[in-house]
């Protein structure tokens, strides 16, 4: 019920910042601002499921980086039930976060949102004064989004972690030394691949809401099966 308070406060406090934003300004202003609004869209935004973690391995890809011999059929297969078992588990936390999550996804880029383009305005116009209190009020409210964001994401987070420390377990205990050094050097680069350095300071501020998001992998189109 908490969260649910917090995030109808947000929407409205939303929609009231944007009647202040447009009083005044014109019909001019708003289609001026056309470009910039189709650039935000364009702009990466926070997703629950990717700071969670949520993402599934190719068994396939992983085999071949592992670079297991195809004669050895039974490795192959021991290692593609591992990385099956994994993925299951991955799912199936993916699913009962799944309202949670997607609750989560609106509250958070409803907050992005107004708080891009509140600095957006104020560099645009150079207006201080009641503009300076609308980007504090906003600053507030996404530190207010990131801790709610982090409560409502860190247990997925954590069965994630726990999932993936059983993976390793079971490949090590699978793989030879070298297969498994390859193994962890893939499973880190799969994470990079997913998490990629914010190219702008916009960028930056979500990736920031969202965790960081590297500890137990990362997702593919935010938290989208395999």
């Amino acid at each position: 019920m908490r969260f649910l308070f917090v995030l109808a406060s947000i929407l409205s406090f939303s929609v009231m910042s944007a009647q202040r934003g447009g009083g005044g300004q014109g019909g001019g202003t708003r289609g001026g601002n056309s470009g910039a609004e189709q650039q935000q869209r364009k702009e990466i935004t926070f997703e629950a499921a990717k700071a969670a973690g949520i993402f599934n391995y190719d068994d396939v890809a992983s085999i071949k980086k592992i670079k297991i011999k195809k004669k050895d059929e039974a490795l192959i297969l021991n290692v593609r039930q591992v990385i099956e078992r994994y993925n299951n588990k991955v799912n199936e936390i993916a699913l009962l976060n799944k309202d949670n999550f997607d609750t989560l996804n609106v509250y958070m880029n409803t907050v992005i949102k107004e708080s891009r383009s509140i600095r957006s305005q104020n560099r645009e116009t150079g207006s201080y004064g009641s503009m300076e209190r609308g980007e504090e009020d906003q600053n507030s409210a996404m530190s207010v989004a990131r801790k709610l964001s982090k409560e409502k994401i860190d247990p997925a987070k954590k069965a994630i972690k726990i999932a993936e420390e059983k993976l390793n377990a079971d490949m090590e205990g699978l793989l030879s030394e070298n297969q498994y050094a390859k193994w962890l050097k893939y499973q880190v680069q799969v994470k990079e691949e997913l998490n990629p350095k914010p190219e702008s300071k916009s960028s930056s501020d979500v990736i920031q809401s969202q965790g960081g998001g590297r500890q137990g992998g990362g997702s593919r189109g935010g938290g989208r099966m395999r």
